[in-house]
């Protein structure tokens, strides 16, 4: 049995410590896969993650809005905008690489350059290097036990909604406000642009 409570005592730790995994990974992905949907999708993943710490932390408002805003709403976002996107470009060379410019730097047996080979190489090493302390950190002291908060504490979406109606209502329509005009303003400064092109042409 004490083995099973020490188990139950540690599981916020070990879920953040997963959902950390999670997102790390995820964010790496997002930079190194050559397909820009699978990019995409790698970030709705770390998006995912970062919900869930939220929730973790007893935080449900702000995991939810994750979920909704980001996930639902910026990832889907980025999805049409890369399936109304002009790619030929991109697909027509092999392995999605452009062709090398004139007077391009030399590039080593990977097909890469020298110096970024060695950036790549010089981050790996800084990366093992501070992970090698947090292990040696997390084996001295050994895992943290810290209760749930979602599990202990009421909900804060009462009263965070509450207080956005109420004692900060004003900061939150002028938000608003500020948000409808850049919106307006992107509109109008788009069409400008469109229009002048038609003109040109």
């Amino acid at each position: 049995m004490n083995f099973l409570d020490d188990l139950v005592r540690a599981m916020p730790t070990l879920g953040f410590v997963t959902l950390g995994v999670v997102i790390l990974v995820a964010a790496w992905m997002v930079g190194r896969v050559r397909r820009i949907t699978h990019a995409a999708f790698f970030m709705v993943l770390a998006f995912t993650g970062v919900a869930g710490v939220f929730i973790l932390l007893g935080a449900d408002f702000l995991g939810v809005t994750q979920v909704l805003v980001y996930v639902g709403a910026i990832a889907v976002m980025f999805l049409f905008a890369i399936m109304v996107s002009d790619l030929k470009e991109l697909s027509d060379h092999p392995a999605g690489r452009l062709p090398e410019a004139v007077g391009a730097p030399p590039v080593s047996g990977t097909g890469q350059p020298p110096a970024r080979v060695a950036w790549v190489v010089l981050a790996g090493m800084v990366a093992l290097g501070f992970a090698g302390l947090v292990l040696a950190a997390l084996w001295r002291a050994g895992l943290p036990v810290v209760a749930v908060p979602a599990a202990s504490g009421p909900p804060t979406t009462a009263p965070l909604g509450e207080a956005l109606f109420t004692t900060f209502l004003v900061p939150f329509e002028v938000a608003s406000v500020v948000l409808l005009a850049a919106l307006v303003g992107a509109v109008v400064i788009a069409a400008r642009e469109e229009s002048g092109k038609g003109a040109g042409s």
